[in-house]
């Protein structure tokens, strides 16, 4: 499959270029094609299927082999390179994908001024060569930018692989890492006490007819030290019977063992269980629990190596748990320790997850910046059990909790205003530019002296195009009101009719850009389905007032002139509804795999941490099992024996249990052998998506 990927491409561009160039010529019997240009032809379509066909291992060579072979097919006429142009995008594309920025950096200029060169070699030194030149920078830093967004996608799924890969080998290592620790504790709690009591007893067994008064000293010893003994054992054995894995578990012991598994992954969490809070277990807690294990993941993607803090405080009176999730943004790298990926996605299936769970119970969850930019904050209010269950309603009373939420809401406003201009990518202003100035291009072939003219609807048109993954509603509403600047320029004798006619028809591609934007950042297709009747109804107005302006209105003094102007309105607007659909179709098609991709990620980084932990938990369960059966045992009848007054029985029962504690500690510290695979307990993960 990826040898085809490879060649694919390749072979397609030079088959095009092929049948039109010679193709066409030779079924047309054109004379000018002989037997050298011909030869010529098929050798440079090998060449450049070959320099394509490289461009995934070394780009950079790819692009300057392409650009060399276009340079070298120079005594060709001008069809014979016409399709083979669109190599140097493709290689082009690849070193943005493939290489770093400065690569791309010094490789597009450099492909841009062998270009020009060509431009000016082939078409007349004048307008023409001037202006395919522009052409091509708009197009080369239009593609620069969409190799980089994708390189950055690439990188995110790497990174995601990366710490799914760590956190696999952590569930791995999970039931041996508990294996060594309990065999260290067992080690000291209980190894030294039933030898001493096994040396002691038989120490007074041997010298009991010379020192009758040591066997006394040894039953007492041997009672006290059982005791001891069989007490750090029960307690152990507790401990271990604990299950953080458990719903029925107390919510502070599940949510500690939990950060104890992320911390192994990288993140540095700092727990705070209120009192009340920590032996809560039910509904509420299950929801708290669930919001933070879905924080800690988001944590962990966003800004791995960051210290997080998590706060859970339960209300003496009502019961409610209030959980708070923040993280530093140590790694997030962007302006502000917010990264960037957040500030677009932070309404991703995980946020709409944890607002969820955080509703079914009546609750409230917002998630967004820290009011100092510093990170990302995660808190939520949950009813607890003895709270009514309520639906959140829009109350807008003077509560604590709304006045809290109505602060932070507008300290977060007032710090993406002051980020407004951060963060903006390289796609969205090669996208940008590249509207603003096709619109720019069509008036100077039209009109050369009207181009002044034509900028500046041109870049109103296409400025809002900046903002479009942030904002897209605006955007899409920005670029329907700007597309009246034609019309209204015509109306008041600003512009011609040529000019206006290129403007608006030109400057439709910012229409169908918002409207892609809207189908793949606005939210989920059941939401933003109704652009696309806004934006042909727009693009319908608009055409219909350039109509009008344009002298159509006069006929509005015959019968049918108002009518004459709605039917063309109405049969615009029915025509622009396919392209306007399948733009937003396309947009939603793109926001749905990249939702499932990212939910496919974090739930299997999820399930992988948690099964961690329910491993460790289901290997202190089975020693737990093993102590209370053998060794507890022992233990117990020591002390029995002891106020039997039995000083044999005491000596047996002990060697007995220190035995069964040798065996035990044996089979804890017994490493696997390289070919075996420990039996693992399954855990759920869902249908992978490809990246």
């Amino acid at each position: 499959m990826e040898r085809i990927r490879t060649w694919l491409l390749p072979v397609l561009t030079a088959a095009l270029q092929l049948a039109y160039w010679p193709g066409r010529a030779l079924r047309e019997d054109d004379p000018a094609v002989g037997a050298v240009q011909l030869v010529a032809a098929l050798a440079a379509a090998a060449a450049l299927t070959a320099a394509l066909a490289a461009r995934r291992g070394r780009p950079v060579a790819a692009a300057l082999a392409v650009e060399a072979v276009l340079i070298a097919c120079l005594p060709l006429p001008q069809d014979a390179t016409l399709v083979h142009a669109l190599g140097v995008l493709i290689a082009l594309y690849s070193v943005a994908v493939r290489c770093p920025g400065r690569t791309a950096a010094v490789v597009g200029p450099v492909l841009a001024v062998c270009e020009a060169g060509r431009s000016v070699l082939v078409l007349d030194p004048g307008a023409e060569a001037a202006g395919e030149a522009a052409v091509n920078c708009v197009l080369f830093l239009t593609v620069v930018g969409l190799g980089r967004s994708r390189r950055r996608w690439l990188a995110g799924r790497r990174t995601a692989a990366r710490d799914l890969a760590r956190a696999e080998s952590e569930r791995a290592r999970a039931a041996l890492t508990e294996r060594e620790r309990l065999a260290r504790e067992l080690h000291d709690v209980s190894a030294h006490h039933l030898t001493s009591v096994v040396v002691t007893a038989d120490a007074a067994l041997r010298l009991g007819d010379r020192k009758p008064e040591l066997s006394a000293q040894a039953l007492e010893f041997a009672a006290d030290t059982g005791r001891e003994t069989s007490a750090a054992l029960h307690r152990l054995v507790a401990l271990m019977r604990t299950s953080a894995a458990d719903e029925e578990s107390p919510l502070g012991e599940r949510v500690a063992e939990l950060s104890a598994g992320f911390a192994r992954l990288g993140l540095h969490p700092a727990v705070r269980v209120a009192p009340e809070a920590a032996p809560l277990t039910g509904p509420t807690a299950e929801a708290a629990f669930a919001i933070v294990r879905e924080a800690l993941t988001n944590a962990l993607r966003y800004a791995p190596g960051s210290t997080v803090r998590i706060d859970i405080l339960a209300g003496a009176a009502d019961g409610t748990v209030d959980v708070t999730v923040e993280d530093d943004g140590a790694a997030g790298g962007s302006p502000g320790g917010v990264p960037a990926a957040r500030q677009r996605l932070g309404g991703g299936r995980g946020t709409v997850g944890m607002r969820e769970r955080a509703t079914a119970l009546g609750g409230t969850l917002a998630a967004g910046p820290r009011p100092d930019g510093a990170g990302w904050a995660v808190r939520a209010h949950l009813p607890g059990a003895t709270s009514p269950l309520r639906r959140p309603t829009a109350h807008h009373g003077p509560g604590p909790l709304h006045q809290r939420d109505l602060h932070q809401r507008t300290l977060q406003q007032r710090a993406l205003r002051h980020r407004a201009l951060r963060g903006l990518d390289l796609s969205d202003g090669a996208v940008a530019l590249a509207v603003a100035t096709l619109p720019v291009f069509a008036v100077v072939v039209e009109e050369p002296t009207a181009a002044a003219l034509a900028c500046g609807p041109a870049v109103a048109h296409a400025l809002g195009l900046l903002w479009r993954r942030r904002a897209p509603w605006a955007v899409l509403c920005a670029v329907l009101a700007t597309a009246w600047l034609a019309p209204l320029g015509l109306a008041f004798g600003m512009l011609s009719p040529d000019v206006a006619l290129c403007l608006v028809v030109a400057g439709a591609v910012a229409e169908c850009v918002a409207v892609y934007a809207v189908g793949a950042f606005a939210g989920p297709a059941g939401v933003t389905w109704p652009v696309i009747g806004a934006a042909a109804a727009g693009l319908s107005l608009s055409c219909l007032a350039l109509a009008a302006a344009d002298g159509m209105a006069q006929l509005a003094e015959d019968g049918g002139g108002v009518g004459l102007l709605l039917f063309l309105g109405a049969v615009v607007g029915v025509a622009f509804l396919p392209p306007m659909a399948a733009l937003w179709g396309l947009g939603a098609a793109v926001r749905t795999r990249r939702e499932r991709v990212r939910a496919w990620e974090d739930h299997a980084l999820t399930a992988t941490v948690w099964s961690a932990v329910a491993e460790a938990h289901e290997e202190r369960r089975r020693i737990a099992v093993e102590l209370r059966g053998q060794v507890l045992r022992h233990a117990d009848a020591v002390v029995a024996r002891a106020e039997a007054g039995d000083l044999g029985g005491v000596a047996a029962e002990a060697r007995a249990g220190l035995s069964a504690m040798r065996e035990l500690l044996a089979a804890l510290r017994e490493v696997t052998a390289p070919g075996d695979v420990p039996e693992r307990r399954p855990h759920p993960q869902p249908v992978p998506v490809p990246s």
